[in-house]
């Protein structure tokens, strides 16, 4: 059987997950949700921008619990903090009500017009999910089926912690997006796009 790709978006489907549950070492240690640029924080301007092209928008988080939930219809916080970026869409992905979850890390700068679009045309019936790369390097950005949660949760009793042990299953498979990787590392990298729209 051929995989056929996926060709219409219909919003009930879909729900915006963010990844908050860094401890922000590289930034001193501060929640990078919470960072501004232009005005606003970072995770802001990404709901604003897209909470449109979803049914719901839910948060996994470490710290803020407060801050979170005037973005997000649902919070959850790190049942197991530490545990890396797996334990957070573990959360997303049991929080989840629809059958795609999007996962933003609450750090991202911008997104391109019509990524969600480009990243669903990617994913076929034969996968999990798929996943942002630029330049040939994972970003945290992908979207996974809500059938995921079992394979994430294998690679967590295993103790793995990364995404890129998710994203070197079979069932994933990278996409290459432009401007995806676009998060904050370091304080400098705020500076540096501090007149990003």
């Amino acid at each position: 059987m051929i995989s056929q790709p996926n060709t219409l978006l219909q919003r009930s489907e879909f729900t915006l997950g963010i990844l908050a549950g860094g401890s922000g070492r590289r930034v001193g240690y501060r929640d990078k949700g919470l960072l501004v640029g232009s005005g606003q924080t970072l995770v802001e301007r990404t709901v604003s921008q897209n909470r449109a092209l979803f049914a719901q928008v839910i948060a996994c988080c470490h710290d803020n619990p407060w801050f979170y939930s005037m973005l997000a219809d649902r919070v959850f916080c790190d049942s197991r903090p530490g545990l890396g970026p797996l334990m957070g869409i573990a959360a997303l992905l049991a929080g989840t009500e629809t059958e795609f979850l999007a996962v933003i890390p609450c750090d991202q700068q911008r997104l391109p017009t019509g990524w969600l679009d480009h990243m669903f045309e990617a994913m076929d019936n034969s996968l999990l999910g798929v996943y942002a790369a630029e330049a040939g390097r994972h970003t945290a950005c992908c979207l996974l089926r809500r059938g995921a949660r079992p394979r994430v949760e294998e690679l967590l009793e295993n103790k793995e912690r990364s995404l890129g042990a998710l994203f070197e299953q079979p069932e994933f498979s990278g996409v290459e997006a432009a401007s995806m990787g676009c998060d904050i590392d370091y304080l400098s990298d705020l500076r540096s796009e501090a007149n990003v729209p």
